[in-house]
Formats: structure tokens, sequence, C-alpha cells
């Protein structure tokens, strides 16, 4: 949202008045609304979906024909409505976002702002959203698209820095001598990826860009927390810049040292801690880079909490921790008590910036004051701060506090490990830490075909937020692009870089490059998400999977050395290879792509969605592929194939029935007291067989339920004949050494049992993800000649 420094410099210019001219002898401004009553009714409007009017039942046919739509008929008058356009909709999102902020004044629709330039000529500006207190003034404009792409900005943002010195001045002059409000400048776009050229011209003047991810998370907060969470929201684009009404604000303090880290512990209200307090939730996933362990706050316990507070006289007796970014000043008590080495009594000047003290843990205690009336924000609340702590140590001592607590999901625990874990000297641990810091990076950057595709914890997500954060990073793990561990040490791969920083940077260049061109195949299936199979979960796992055999071939086949090859390079060289893919995406019609790519769920899904990508590769490069994926189109287009899964489907039954018989033949079907039939109480002995049997068998619906014998699997087969008083029955049937096996060398020839259980579950469960080897189709071949005739004969014989 732009660096530190811009932060500063555009801080300062907004607190130099610049040398324009700018007259009273008009109105500066034209529409602000500054009465609640008149806001309220504007909101109502606003955060509608549709446009409402009112026409004479003589007009309604005229109207009908230009999209609108009767809400309701009347004799004299009949009400109208009208889905709103995307831009207009934006606009009243953005303006309804100020409005729960609890601005004083907010723009009505139309609003301008005039100005006087210094060559005399007089100039105005339409301003999308805009409001004002007396500590900041926002200026908003809004971009959309109807479908999500690519728009250039450039213009746009060339006109705001043209005219920020004039809409400045203008600002500063119509508040007179009211201290100078901070302003911030903001573009809230919709359905716009922006192009790194822009995102950059914004950074440089100034402008905070907001896009669905921010502006979904800003409403879903304040819903929670309605006007006190707007510290929270003006933290995001004023961090580090004062806060007037802080400056000064002391506290009584204890000072001291807790495991290493410096602490304070003190008495702080409400009020004074929501202004300064900041929570990076998961949901905002920020780019600075600082973990986000926090989950969006849930609004039925800040309600209880408030209920607690208001209605039963509630109190806190433990304490909020939060961390202080910087140092605070700490003035000791001089006086002869105040002695002790370890601890320290004195005044603590609390910090006057915004986002000047993260909360560890206790958001929900802190804001269970934000919907109270202000009588309650002066109540103290126990604190105790660390100073300057490590973001990591931070994370970790949340995890720490959190592990056990139900509220904290073990998933995201999980992923915050990963996420903490960057340079970690396991080096499986490292690889996934920066597996994901590649992800977050994609899903943070504006400019990224992936940006805002990833469902993000507390947040609704939109149709078009289908991917998951956990699957792409398993399918960076997996893909080996990143390095892999070789005898305990990470050995680089193709997209590393010097640095771990660099790694994610050339990774998210290349992936970058990769996907937009998959994206411009064709922009409506990639934004359709799951509803056309492209931008999806296993897709996008199937083709990082598929860059490196691309990488792979090509060094192979034009000895290329990607480990050194640039960006630009590396991305064309992946371009030009799925060429195919890429054409195959624009062209194909609906129904051919939902019957290829539809239902890839799980690793074997994933691997099938890759191998007809492979396919499509083939065409042009016939050589392409692993040996694994060559074996698989030989097998796809082999009859061989077919009968080897049709006899081991019909074997398994053959089988099955053979040893249920020969049990039947020895121990008879009569009842025994515990109600079974002896052959299965008698005949079936190991336990582990019995108890999956029976759970099997409770699982299936009772309409369904057959006989405990039906849920038998193949393995199981083998613990049965083996038994000790079944072994002489089945031993003259069963009893055959596989190739290679001396006959006698050991008392039970059966582990062709074991091995054809294996290989029944590939012909049972036909994916991509497992094919015959040659060793198998051999295998199948001596089954069919040495054991099959053996069984067949001994069913007749029964």
């Amino acid at each position: 949202m732009g660096s530190a420094e811009d932060v500063k410099r555009v801080a300062a210019e907004d607190e130099t008045v610049p040398s324009v001219e700018v007259t009273s002898d008009f109105p500066l401004f034209d529409g602000l609304l500054s009465d609640r009553a008149s806001q309220l009714s504007a909101y109502r409007r606003r955060r509608s979906a549709v446009n409402e009017r009112s026409v004479h039942p003589a007009d309604v046919d005229e109207m009908l024909a230009k999209g609108w739509a009767v809400s309701r008929a009347g004799k004299r008058l009949t009400r109208i409505k009208q889905i709103k356009p995307h831009d207009q909709m934006l606009e009243d999102r953005a303006w309804s976002l100020l409005h729960l902020m609890g601005y004083d004044e907010i723009n009505e629709t139309g609003f301008t702002i005039k100005f006087r330039r210094a060559a005399g000529s007089v100039g105005s500006k339409q301003i999308d959203a805009f409001a004002c207190d007396a500590e900041t003034a926002v200026i908003i404009e809004c971009k959309s698209r109807t479908d999500r792409g690519r728009r250039s900005l450039q213009k746009d943002i060339g006109e705001t820095v043209a005219l920020q010195q004039y809409i400045r001045q203008a600002i500063f002059t119509h508040y007179g001598s009211k201290p100078k409000p901070k302003l911030i400048w903001l573009y809230v776009t919709s359905n716009i990826i922006w192009s790194e050229p822009d995102i950059e011209r914004a950074r440089d003047a100034g402008i905070y860009i907001v896009t669905e991810n921010e502006l979904n998370y800003f409403e879903a907060f304040l819903k929670h927390m309605g006007p006190a969470g707007r510290y929270q929201i003006l933290g995001e684009f004023l961090k580090g810049q004062k806060i007037p009404a802080m400056t000064g604000t002391k506290v009584p303090a204890i000072r001291g040292t807790l495991g290493g880290q410096k602490f304070y512990s003190f008495v702080i209200s409400a009020r004074n801690l929501l202004k300064i307090a900041f929570v990076n939730h998961q949901a905002l996933n920020h780019p600075d880079g600082r973990p986000a362990y926090q989950r969006m706050v849930s609004s039925s316990r800040v309600k209880e909490i408030g209920e607690f507070i208001s209605e039963k006289g509630g109190f806190f007796p433990t304490n909020l921790l939060i961390n202080f970014v910087d140092s605070p000043r700490f003035d000791l008590i001089n006086n002869k008590d105040n002695t002790d080495p370890s601890t320290k009594f004195g005044w603590l000047t609390l910090p006057s910036v915004y986002r000047s003290a993260w909360i560890i843990d206790g958001q929900h205690r802190l804001y269970g004051y934000s919907g109270l009336s202000d009588k309650y924000l002066d109540q103290s609340l126990f604190v105790l701060a660390f100073d300057k702590m490590d973001t990591f140590k931070e994370a970790d001592l949340f995890i720490t506090i959190n592990h056990k607590q139900k509220s904290v999901p073990k998933g995201l625990l999980v992923a915050l490990l990963a996420d903490l874990r960057m340079g970690d000297a396991d080096p499986k641990t490292a690889l996934s830490a920066l597996a994901s810091a590649v992800v977050r990076r994609l899903n943070i950057d504006k400019s990224s075909p992936l940006s805002l595709r990833f469902a993000m914890p507390d947040v609704p997500p939109t149709p078009s937020q289908n991917l998951t954060i956990s699957e792409a990073v398993n399918g960076i793990n997996r893909s080996g692009l990143l390095g892999r561990v070789v005898h305990g040490a990470i050995a680089p791969a193709a997209f590393s870089g010097g640095t771990d920083d660099e790694t994610i940077e050339r990774a998210r260049r290349i992936l970058n490059g990769y996907f937009e061109a998959l994206r411009l195949a064709n922009p409506q299936r990639w934004e359709a998400g799951r509803a056309a199979f492209v931008c999806v979960n296993p897709g996008i796992r199937a083709h990082l999977m598929l860059i490196p055999e691309i990488i792979s071939y090509l060094a192979h086949k034009k000895s290329i050395d990607f480990l050194t090859l640039s960006e630009d390079d590396f991305i064309q060289e992946l371009i030009d290879l799925a060429k195919p893919i890429f054409d195959y995406f624009r062209d194909a019609g609906d129904e051919e792509v939902k019957e290829n790519y539809s239902r890839k769920f799980g690793e074997g899904g994933v691997k099938e969605y890759l191998y007809n990508l492979c396919e499509l590769i083939i065409g042009e490069n016939p050589d392409f592929g692993s040996e694994e994926f060559k074996r698989y189109m030989a097998q796809k287009e082999s009859n061989v194939i077919d009968e080897a899964n049709r006899f081991i489907m019909a074997f398994s039954e053959t089988l099955m029935d053979c040893v249920i018989k020969i049990l039947k033949s020895r121990y008879g079907e009569r009842r025994t007291d515990s109600g079974e039939p002896a052959y299965w109480e008698l005949g079936v002995t190991n336990r582990r067989v019995l108890e999956n049997a029976y759970k099997k068998q409770l699982a299936d619906s009772a309409s369904r339920r057959k006989p405990k014998e039906a849920y038998l699997d193949i393995i199981d087969l083998k613990e049965i004949v083996e038994a000790s008083d079944n072994w002489l029955f089945f031993e003259p049937t069963f009893n055959v050494a596989l190739p290679g096996e001396k006959k006698g060398s050991k008392k039970y020839h059966t582990a062709w049992i074991a091995k054809f259980s294996e290989i029944r579950n590939i012909a049972a469960h036909k994916n991509s993800l497992r094919t015959y080897t040659d060793e198998d189709l051999e295998f199948v071949d001596w089954l069919r000649s040495e054991v099959a005739p053996r069984v067949e004969q001994e069913l007749k014989a029964l």
C-alpha cells in the first residue's frame, strides 16, 4: 500500500499548504451531508443493490423497455427498480464504508471540489466519495470493469496527481482555522487487474489502492465493530503518522523483563487503546509480510462481551497482550524505593501514532467496547506490552497461548508455523515456508492473474474466490520448483534466487507470466472459476506440475539452463511450449472442457488433469512427457489393459467365492451361540479382519447391508487362508510360489495374494495416478495361467 518513506513524504506534503491561490468568492465544496438523519437516508439508498423510483403508470412500459422492472404497482404511482451499474455499485460501497466509519461529513451524490488556479482560472473536480472530520479527510476515486481484466489507469492517476495540490488546499481552506486533517487518497477498484507501472505511479503519488480484497475486509470488519473499528482501517493508510488527540498521553507503569523481552505493565482506557491498536487479520493478508495470525473478530463474542460490560458491570482482571512497534518513552519515578534492578516504576508516554500497538491476544476484550456508549470507553483495561518484540516471536507467542483453544483452528496454526519458519534448519520446513510466502505474494499482488482468487478466512468469498491457499502451497511444494531436499540440504531449482526474497520475487514473476497467458487465452473461462474448470484447485496444481515437466523437456531438448535464465526468457519458453494448451482453452466448447477437466479431485484428479494437459502438448511435441506419462498413454491406447482389468475384477470375485465356499464346506452354515454362522465364527479369527468387516457393515445403510464376508478385502483372504486351523484345507489350491520363489522354501507361498491385492486396487480405482508397470502385466499373465485354473477347479469341486 506504500512504503514508510512514501507515507512520511505524503504526510509532510499534507501538512504543508502549497502556494496555490484559493479565494473564497465562491463555495469550495458543493454538497456535503453533515446531519445524521440525512446520512442515514443516503446510506439506506446506497447500500441497496438496485435503483428505485416512482413513475406514473402511463410511463411504465417505456421504463420497462429501458431495463427497469416493477417492484410495486399502484393506482397513481408505480414503484420500479433496476440493478445498479457496476460503477455506481462500487461508488456506493465506498461511500457506505465511510458512513460506517462514522465520519462527521460525507459527500452527497455529484459532490465537487472547486478551486482557482494560480493563473486565475476556476477548476473543479468531481469526487466519487469524500468524508472528513477533525482528524482525517478521505478522497476516493472509484474505477471498475464489468468483467475482471486489465485496465490502464495511467491517465486517471496522472489527472489525480495534477490536481492533488489544488484539492489539498481547497480542503484546508474550507475547514478554516481548524487543525488540518490528515488526507488519505484512495483508488477503490473492482474487477481490475493492476499493471505494475500503475501500482508504482499510485505509490509515488501517495495514493493507496483498495481492491475487492481490502474492501471486503473493511466491510466485514466494520459490520462486526461499528464506528470504533475506524482506527483499524485508518491504520492501514496512516501507519506511523501522529494522532493529535493522543499527543503527550501518559500512564503510570511498571517496566521489567520477561523471557529476555522488555515489557511494560499498565492500565489504559479502552478509548485510547482503540486509537493506537491494530490487529493483522489473516483475512487482509497484509503486504508488509508481517505474520497474519489473527482471525476476524466474532460479532457474537463482541456482543456478548459488550453486554457483560454494560449490563452486568463486568470487567476484565486479566491482561491484554500487545506489542509496541516502536520503543515508548519511559520516565523513572525518582524516589528511594525505586531501586529494584529488574523492576522499575515510572510514567509511560503512550505512542501517539496509528498502528503503534499490535494486539497479540485479547482483541475481543478490546473490541467489546466498540458498540458501547461513550461513557464506557473510559473504563480501564490491564495491559502487558512488549517493547519491539520480533514479529515472529509475537506470532509464536500467540500460538503458545492459543494452540489448545477451540477458537483457533489447527489448520491456521499449521499454516502460520510454516510461515514463521523461513530459513528453518529443517530443509523440508524451510521449503514449505517459502512456498507459503510465494502464494501470499501472488494473492496480494494486484497485477497478478491469481490476485483475489483465493478464499480468505472470515470474509464471505465472491464466486471467483474459489482457490484455497493450502492447495496452492501443496502444489508448489510437490512441483519442486523452489528446490528439493538432497542429503539433508536444499538443492536449488529453476525458481531459485540468491536469497529467499529473490526466490519469492522470481517465482512471482514467472508464475504471473505463465498464468496470465492462460488467462488471456479465454478471460471468461478464467474468471468463471468452478463453472469453467480452468482456474480451479486441481487445475492450478496440475499446471504447477506441468511447468517442471516443460523445464525438464526443454533442458534436454534445447540444453537450456533454467536456473540462470532470465525471468522474461523463462516465461517465453514456457508459453511457447504450452501454446497448444492455451489454444485449446481458447477454442474448445464448454461441454468438451467439462468432459475432460471436471470432477478432478484428490491427488489422482490432479494427475489426471495434468496428463490431459500433456496430451495437448504431444500433438506438436510427440516426445514430450515423463516415462510415467508415456506408459499411461501406451496403456490408454492398448486393448491389453482393458483385458487385464476385466480379468482382475472377475478373478477377484472368483477368489472371494472360493475362500468363502471352502470355509462353509469345512465349518458349515449353522448358527452358533453368538448368532454368527459357523463358517464365519470359526473360520475368520483374525481380530483386524473381523473389526474391519464389522465397521464397513455398520457404515452401510440398513437397506443395503450384506453378510460380513461381503466386506472383506482381498488382502484379508491371506490372513484367513494362513490361519492354523484353515491352512490344511486351503494349501492344495492356494500354496503357489511366485516366479523366482523356490517351492518349499517357506511354509506359506501366499505372497501372490498380497501382490494381487495391490494390482486389484489399480483396476478398481482407475485414474492417472497409478498405472500398470510391465512387471504388473507379467504378474497378471502368470495369475491367469498358474493360479486362476486351480481356483476355478476348486470352485467346481465344492
